[in-house]
């Protein structure tokens, strides 16, 4: 299993979580997404998966969900 971590901008509320959290769980191999959403911050994101989730899948998740940005 693979821990990662990531960093957003933009998410605010539980609905914006809740929307990449979905969006992030349907990539491959992906168990377990958990986001600790700051509002004036960068949120943090923890994801769990069988595989290495590289930063272009993240940043395509984050983008269909709406419009929040990876901090890389």
């Amino acid at each position: 299993m693979s821990e990662q971590q990531w960093s957003a901008t933009g998410l605010t509320c539980d609905h914006c979580s809740n929307s990449v959290t979905k969006n992030i769980s349907a990539l491959a191999g992906v168990s377990s997404v958990t986001i600790n959403v700051k509002p004036d911050q960068a949120s943090q994101i923890i994801t769990v998966a069988d595989r290495e989730i590289s930063a272009d899948e993240i940043f395509g998740a984050l983008r269909a969900s709406g419009n929040y940005v990876l901090v890389r």
